[in-house]
């Protein structure tokens, strides 16, 4: 099995898994995540078995040689992608703590002010321009109920 296959393969294994647990919820809950990881499986098992049917040989004239860029350091590389990483944990985090709605707009609005050093005014209005968007697409618009927070639940 080579490294395409088994992204493929687990990538799979994630959107089943999130179809699987999201079988026993009722329709308006699950449907989010079940439109999110239908297609994600699909086209994860295509994706699947043409890395398995197809041998590398075949693709050999399609390859193309990709580069990022050299005038970034290693060791500025490495800090920015731990810096990513360290973020997007604190995301999952805070998703868990105060749940998908809250959390989204707290996320950019510390995002941007930490880490983009972007001035108040702009701050405020991409914040505002989330929770607005969070607020009428998911909650208004679908009707999409969120679970709570562990903060919450832990509060009542």
């Amino acid at each position: 099995m080579n490294l395409r296959s088994a992204l493929s393969l687990g990538t799979a294994c994630v959107a089943g898994y999130a179809l699987y647990a999201s079988w026993s919820w009722p329709f308006r809950t699950a449907l989010f995540p079940r439109v999110i990881a239908l297609p994600i499986l699909f086209l994860a098992l295509i994706e699947l078995a043409l890395s398995v049917w197809s041998s590398e040989g075949e693709r050999e004239g399609h390859a193309m040689d990709f580069q990022l860029t050299d005038d970034v350091e290693p060791a500025l590389a490495r800090k920015r992608t731990i810096a990513i990483i360290i973020w997007t944990v604190c995301f999952l985090v805070l998703i868990l703590l105060v749940g998908f709605p809250l959390a989204v707009p707290i996320f950019v609005f510390a995002y941007l002010k930490i880490a983009g050093r972007e001035p108040w005014t702009l701050t405020i209005a991409l914040t505002a321009i989330s929770w607005l968007s969070m607020e009428s697409l998911f909650t208004r618009l679908l009707h999409l109920p969120f679970p709570e927070g562990l903060i919450f639940e832990l509060w009542r």
